[in-house]
């Protein structure tokens, strides 16, 4: 039997969210609602009770690595998914494009993600011309989708034992970077990121493309903010534990990241851009031509997060029917006999709250596998009351399981 994992990002919410339920609630999703009938519902927290995830943590777990043991930061999972090159003693970081303002000598962060800007490949070239020489230091940087970017730190040790410069709040300082530990490496490439945050600064106050935003009102994307320093982690591959072929597709680059250090193939799919506007239908036709010739397809869906981190539930509820009509009415239509379903989140972000909390988010497993609970409809509430009860994290070796692949523990 084959499988299928679909991540709607963010999709857990709060009843403060639209009136009293969350958009997952309130959305119309007559083809969720349907597996849900036909299947069996829980909650899941990502990591553990009480712990607030990050998606890049919230998929380790997923996938069935202990976060504690292997995380080593978000950069090094950006990096990865970009498709460049890493090398032994390189350090990786997530970047995000974003507005700022001088005050008093200080750059301030107007905007984090600089308006989800949609042009950051064109300043590609401009920020890897920038040069880092005069510190023994290489600069790779290369755009992902909307604001986001990665940057990759090169030279004789470097050390990813350093501080973000996001202050993860509007209204605040660029932070400088600090080592966190007293070793050369540490200051050196400390000195190495500062150094990028002026030049980078520089080199993109004056570029034409803010030019032109700033003409048609639009915010300058003049700073870059770096954070999730990381060198590789050492994966064990699930597809070699378990034995089998696996594919992703995916629009961000963290999601392609942890799925090729998981062994799965990232496909390339024309309109998965991991925005609201992402190609859902064209997403679903990957997934199932993958399934002809792999045992196990991950589906990252992204939208949903976005909504929520723009505190805007309506658009959340409205890009989770479209999920429901796009994406799943494709799915369902094609799909082959003997495959088992798994949808779910990486973790809940409230659009009244506008970032990642601790809840717990909704499960559905759904194949010929699967014992039906009384469920008849998929939302928080519904969830709670599953026949999967509440469980941490490693929901790929619960759907392999039900697929009847992998090991056997013990005799």
């Amino acid at each position: 039997m084959k499988a299928i994992l679909v991540i709607m990002d963010g999709l857990g919410g709060r009843p403060t969210d639209l009136g009293g339920a969350t958009c997952l609630e309130r959305a119309a999703k007559p083809y969720l609602d349907e597996l849900a009938r036909q299947g069996a519902l829980g909650l899941m927290d990502p990591i553990a009770p009480g712990i607030r995830p990050g998606s890049d943590t919230a998929h380790l777990s997923i996938f069935g690595y202990d976060p504690l043991k292997v995380y080593t930061g978000r950069g090094a999972f950006e990096v990865l998914g970009l498709g460049l090159e890493v090398r032994g003693g390189d350090v990786c970081f997530r970047a995000n494009f974003a507005t700022v303002e001088r005050q008093g000598g200080k750059l301030v962060v107007v905007d984090r993600r600089a308006g989800r800007l949609a042009e950051g490949h064109a300043f590609e070239q401009a920020l890897n011309e920038i040069s880092l020489r005069d510190l023994g230091v290489e600069l790779i940087f290369r755009a992902s989708t909307e604001h986001r970017g990665a940057v990759v730190l090169r030279g004789e040790t470097l050390s990813s034992a350093i501080t973000d410069t996001d202050p993860h709040e509007v209204g605040k300082e660029v932070l400088v970077c600090e080592p966190l530990e007293a070793s050369e490496g540490a200051r050196r490439t400390a000195a190495a990121v500062n150094a990028l945050t002026r030049r980078a600064h520089e080199v993109l106050e004056s570029h034409p493309v803010n030019a032109r935003r700033r003409a048609q009102g639009q915010l300058a994307a003049n700073a870059l903010l770096l954070r999730g320093a990381a060198v590789m982690p050492h994966l064990q591959p699930l597809t070699e534990d378990y034995g089998i072929r696996g594919a992703c597709v995916a629009g961000g680059a963290l999601y392609k990241g942890v799925a090729r250090l998981a062994g799965l193939e990232v496909l390339a799919v024309p309109g998965a851009t991991g925005d609201l506007k992402t190609d859902l239908r064209a997403k679903a036709k990957a997934a199932l031509s993958a399934l002809a010739r792999v045992e196990f397809v991950f589906v990252h869906v992204k939208g949903a997060d976005n909504a929520a981190h723009d505190r805007n539930a309506q658009s959340k509820r409205e890009f989770i029917e479209r999920v429901d009509r796009e994406f799943f009415g494709e799915l369902l239509a094609g799909l082959p006999p003997g495959v088992h379903l798994c949808v779910s989140g990486d973790h809940t972000t409230p659009p009244a709250v506008g970032e990642h909390t601790a809840d717990p988010v909704p499960v559905l497993f759904w194949g010929p596998s699967i014992r039906a609970d009384p469920a008849r409809t998929f939302g928080e509430r519904a969830a709670a009351q599953g026949g999967l009860g509440r469980f941490s994290g490693r929901l790929v070796p619960q759907l392999l399981g039900y697929s009847d692949l992998g090991p056997k523990f013990g005799a």
